[in-house]
């Protein structure tokens, strides 16, 4: 039960790489890319704590995801949880260096570095993610203050769009969009959360 829990979400959320087709102007290439650009936690500037629920939706399919998320400068770590809280997987990143640890013999059907990639490019400091993308030839456009931000190639086609509440309050849910491949994440912030 557990493995087939486990084996739905993670295909569903983060598997999409290997089956589809980019756009036409899109670079092959980008889940190696944006992993590539990753950077250590230290660059975050700062600590915090998010208890979250993933939705991810490929093709017809939908599955969902329960995390808790630290980031510290000396480390970022992410709890996976089945949604009736059954840890699946514990990823670390410390430095540079990412371990995992996942339950039982199982491994995952994914490059956990996707998760990472993600949780950074909706998170992460403006600055600090635009000078990573330039250096693999991407381009960083708007922000969380914005309501959107982007992830481009060089020829300003769209490779990842995160969208972020509106008003006040920010309260609402994070939208992660590819489109090489195509699948989209919708991120429920529990109000547990904090950022210190």
């Amino acid at each position: 039960m557990i493995r087939q829990i486990f084996t739905g979400v993670m295909l569903l959320i983060l598997t999409g790489c290997a089956l589809s087709t980019p756009e036409p102007n899109v670079k092959r290439d980008t889940g190696a890319a944006l992993i590539q650009a990753l950077l250590p936690p230290a660059s975050f500037g700062g600590s915090l704590s998010l208890s979250q629920l993933i939705v991810g939706e490929f093709q017809d399919r939908q599955q969902s995801l329960h995390v808790e998320v630290e980031v510290t400068p000396a480390r970022l770590v992410v709890v996976a949880l089945t949604t009736v809280g059954v840890p699946i997987f514990t990823l670390e990143q410390i430095g540079t260096e990412i371990t995992l640890e996942t339950l039982g013999d199982e491994s995952l059907p994914f490059d956990p570095r996707h998760m990472l990639s993600d949780f950074q490019i909706a998170y992460w400091p403006k600055d600090a993610l635009a000078a990573a993308f330039q250096s693999m030839e991407m381009i960083l456009r708007g922000d969380a203050a914005d309501g959107l931000r982007e992830v481009l190639s060089v020829d300003n086609a769209v490779l990842v769009a995160v969208t972020y509440p509106k008003g006040a309050d920010r309260m609402g849910d994070i939208v992660i969009e590819h489109f090489d491949p195509p699948y989209r994440l919708q991120i429920k912030t529990f109000k547990s959360s904090e950022n210190r």
